[in-house]
């Protein structure tokens, strides 16, 4: 397996976790090319990392590329992909960084082999858990103007939002937990309430707002929505 995708919240960590099994795999860091993005990654960049492929390793056996998309690669560049991934140059060592998993592509897992690093659970204080629960849970009894103003506010820059996004996905999910624990049905699992919303109204509720809330989360890390939209949709509906 010439190909890796190595899955970190931490970009860091990621980055030393590749470097360092470039190191045990006796890679010279002069055969060590390293792509990193400010943005999300795209089909031109992956046509940049498809030209490093080529080149022939200076003082080493092997070359490795590092692809650092640790702040999300779109579909089409992960369509863009397959092609390299199917038939990795012999020589090389392939590095794909990535923060989640759930938003690569099913094909891209099964060309890679997939190493999932253990990181430090960010965790919310209980005023910023109490801050962003009010705002999920007030918008059902805001008015149209409320919501599309909290969702130009949240827009403003879409790399700003998306870890917006993230500290209301913390807070939902550990309310979710906590409706769960205090539901005479603790012993069922989510899946068998989901199935049952006559069972636990405020299982059901903090439920479809965490699923709302990655449905629009994933599409803001893979594609180009417009951020003012998608989440002008997000707040609507909630």
């Amino acid at each position: 397996m010439h190909s890796f995708l190595i899955v970190s919240k931490i970009q860091k960590a990621a980055l030393e976790y590749a470097v360092r099994n470039c190191k045990e795999s006796k890679i010279d860091k002069f055969d060590i090319s390293i792509l990193t993005f400010e943005k999300s990654i795209g089909i031109e960049d992956i046509r940049n990392f498809q030209k490093k492929l080529v080149l022939k390793p200076l003082r080493s056996k092997a070359k490795a590329v590092i692809l650092d998309g640790s702040k999300d690669v779109t579909i089409e560049a992960q369509n863009a992909l397959l092609k390299t991934l199917e038939e990795p140059p012999s020589n090389t060592i392939i590095y794909i960084i990535i923060s989640n998993k759930d938003l690569v592509l099913p094909t891209i897992l099964s060309r890679c082999q997939v190493i999932e690093l253990r990181d430090k659970e960010y965790k919310l204080s209980k005023d910023e858990e109490a801050q962003y629960l009010n705002i999920l849970t007030s918008l059902s009894s805001c008015g149209v103007g409320d919501r599309l103003k909290l969702a130009q506010d949240v827009a403003k820059n879409k790399q700003e939002s998306i870890p917006e996004l993230e500290k209301m996905i913390i807070a939902a999910r550990q309310k979710l937990i906590n409706s769960v624990c205090h539901s005479e049905h603790r012993e069922e699992s989510l899946e068998i309430l989901r199935l049952k919303p006559q069972d636990d109204n405020a299982v059901h509720k903090y439920l479809n707002i965490l699923i709302s809330l990655n449905k629009t989360y994933a599409l803001l890390k893979t594609t180009n929505v417009n951020s003012r939209l998608a989440l002008e949709n997000l707040f609507l509906n909630l």
